[in-house]
């Protein structure tokens, strides 16, 4: 017994020693997702949406610019056609005059870069009617200062489950940003008219400025990266601090980002000199 004993003892004298060794976390964060390529292609007859935009990630602690990708190969295709987009510098690929998507068509994406493919598909949803628009004073704001809402006459289709996205420019600067935008869902709409619906808040502007508004039809897959994208941005509560969201797009062999191609309706209203 005394024996087995003094086996035992050095035995759990190494194993304790083990235990308590400190242990470097490395998670790998400086090279996290290095050079993924991130794709952002939102098109449609419009001419503001014509563009596919690719861009690469960079390691978490670089600190360095967005990389752009250069000089691939960008085409999309229907069933009858396959149209070449034009590298115009800065990882931007122009259509061609003769893309004008259509209802219901769906159309395939197709990347070609460093012996890499990256591929995508959407069908273009019909377009929200949006027929009117008024800027108005906030109806939240109780100064007396330039903050405005938009409210908007919309009529949904008969169509069930579409979905919108809602954007805005001032005097043609653009906010494009997943901050600013709106959107909704037809599930308590649904062929109905929205009279005098707010459709953004919290606007800076002066009287005089020219808002426009542009309502884009989306896929279940958009709408679900954009609210995605807005949760992410959103401060959680620091007791409670809930896990990220994940982010997920369409895009093929492990690329970021996504693929959407819209009916693209676009109004126009003027914020209204003060009474």
């Amino acid at each position: 017994m005394n024996s087995f004993k003094k086996i035992i003892f050095p035995v759990l004298v190494i194993i304790s020693t083990i235990a308590c060794e400190r242990i470097a976390f490395d998670p790998g964060i400086e090279t996290l997702n290095e050079e993924l390529p991130v794709v952002y292609g939102i098109l449609g007859k419009h001419p503001d949406y014509r563009t596919i935009e690719l861009t690469r990630t960079a390691p978490y602690m670089d600190g360095s610019k967005i990389a752009t990708i250069d000089h691939a190969e960008v085409t999309v295709s229907d069933e009858q056609t396959t149209y070449s987009f034009e590298w115009i510098g800065n990882g931007q690929y122009i259509a061609p005059e003769n893309f004008q998507p259509g209802i219901d068509i769906t159309y395939y994406l197709n990347i070609e870069v460093d012996g890499e493919v990256y591929a995508a598909q959407s069908s273009m949803p019909p377009s929200v009617n949006m027929h009117s628009l008024k800027v108005q004073k906030d109806r939240w704001e109780t100064d007396d200062n330039n903050i405005y809402e938009v409210t908007g006459w919309v009529k949904d289709n008969e169509r069930e489950d579409e979905r919108f996205l809602f954007k805005y420019t001032i005097n043609d600067v653009r906010y494009d940003s997943v901050q600013v935008w709106s959107h909704y869902t037809d599930q308590l709409s649904n062929n109905l008219w929205l009279e005098d619906a707010q459709l953004f808040g919290n606007i800076e502007a002066n009287p005089g400025d020219t808002i426009d508004v542009y309502a884009l039809s989306v896929s279940t897959e958009y709408y679900n990266f954009v609210q995605a994208a807005e949760k992410n941005r959103v401060s959680s509560n620091p007791f409670t601090p809930p896990p990220g969201v994940p982010i997920t797009g369409n895009i093929s062999n492990d690329a970021l980002g996504i693929f959407q191609v819209s009916a693209i309706v676009q109004q126009t209203a003027t914020v209204p000199e003060k009474e």
